[in-house]
């Protein structure tokens, strides 16, 4: 018998050295009626994708296991007629849907109004930086409600505090993207945050990232978007292009820009509703300025003349306008790469391109001191 014994433990070692590594993942589902549904799982960022495995809620706990080759962003969800889909702020998971890093080990998964996943250093790291969110924002409620009050005061006093939390929690967010540079968990957070982080912030990011940070689903794009602005930043010559106005008639920016006054290029639209509250200091500075050498070319967004006109007509604008109709799609706006409305371009006398989004008493300073 004892002959056998090393022959049978090298079997037994081989077997453990040939078991690959794989992946469990133990969940828990908080509400009682998805007992019975099946949860899914996808990877990250492609639409309409077919499912890569599934699991059955039975007793509020559901379990999968697999062998990844490599660490990637998959989302765990039901389907949309299960768990109707809800629209939540950067960072956070929707109800009952978490997106995280799928990589071997063993993963535990909480499916709940706040979903986590924790179990790896990359989803423990990323569980820890939505806890921090999420507390940065616990006083959001009230802010908003005071920011409806009607009192002037308590209104400017919320807002403030609002753009303080905001700050910190960009600050918090690129942080963590800073550190963790060669993880996708970290280019998800950049996408997410993306009008939050400015463009010099992105560019550090990026230069930073490695190729699995770029592979992420919508870093490509913002990469594009980046090298878009590179070519209209502070310090360049504007960029022209044509585009037809109200009456039809087909106009080059160049017939306004670069011959002598400082314009603001103001991509806007009617729909907008923090367009339109910018359009008042707009006219003011436009009665103001336009005299001394300062003018204004609107490029609207608008996707429907008749929205357009009214619009123009109701916010008093009467400087320039010109529009291809085509909404987000607008040409002259992705050659400036507007993601975003308002969004100004001031421009020299020369046609160099020297501030970018200024709004109320910025603006004007602005002027005056270019004007001088």
């Amino acid at each position: 018998m004892k002959k056998y014994l090393p022959i049978a433990a090298s079997v037994l070692l081989l077997a453990a050295c040939s078991e690959k590594p794989g992946y469990e993942i133990t969940g828990t589902v908080s509400n009682s009626d998805l007992n019975g549904k099946y949860v899914y799982l996808y990877e990250y960022g492609v639409k309409d994708a077919a499912p890569l495995d599934s699991a059955l809620v039975q007793n509020g706990s559901f379990a999968l296991k697999g062998t990844q080759n490599a660490p990637a962003l998959r989302t765990l969800r039901f389907s949309e007629e299960v768990v109707e889909p809800v629209r939540v702020a950067p960072g956070e998971n929707a109800p009952f849907m978490a997106t995280f890093v799928l990589e071997n080990g063993k993963l535990a998964v909480v499916l709940d109004s706040t979903s986590t996943v924790s179990g790896t250093p990359e989803n423990d790291a990323q569980k820890e930086l939505q806890a921090k969110i999420k507390d940065l924002r616990s006083g959001i409620d009230k802010l908003v409600a005071d920011m409806k009050s009607g009192d002037e005061n308590l209104i400017k006093q919320a807002e403030a505090k609002y753009e303080e939390i905001d700050r910190k929690i960009t600050e918090t967010v690129v942080n963590y993207i800073l550190a963790h540079t060669d993880k996708q968990s970290a280019a998800k957070n950049l996408y997410d945050f993306r009008y939050n982080i400015d463009e010099e912030q992105q560019n550090e990011i990026i230069s930073k990232a490695d190729s699995s940070f770029k592979s992420v689903p919508g870093i490509s794009y913002m990469i594009d978007h980046l090298n878009v602005l590179k070519k209209v930043a502070i310090g360049q010559k504007f960029t022209d292009f044509e585009m037809p106005n109200a009456k039809g008639e087909v106009h080059k920016l160049s017939e306004y820009v670069g011959n002598g006054k400082v314009v603001l290029i103001d991509f806007w639209a009617s729909w907008c509703p923090p367009c339109r509250a910018e359009m008042p200091n707009l006219v003011k500075a436009y009665k103001d300025y336009k005299d001394k050498g300062f003018d204004i070319v609107g490029i609207s967004l608008d996707s429907k003349a008749d929205a357009w006109a009214k619009g123009v007509k109701d916010l008093n604008i009467t400087w320039t306008q010109l529009s291809d109709l085509k909404g987000w799609q607008n040409s002259g706006a992705a050659l400036y790469g507007v993601n975003s409305i308002p969004h100004t371009v001031l421009v020299d006398k020369d046609g160099t391109i020297i501030a970018k989004n200024l709004h109320g008493q910025e603006l004007e300073d602005k002027i005056k001191e270019v004007l001088k």
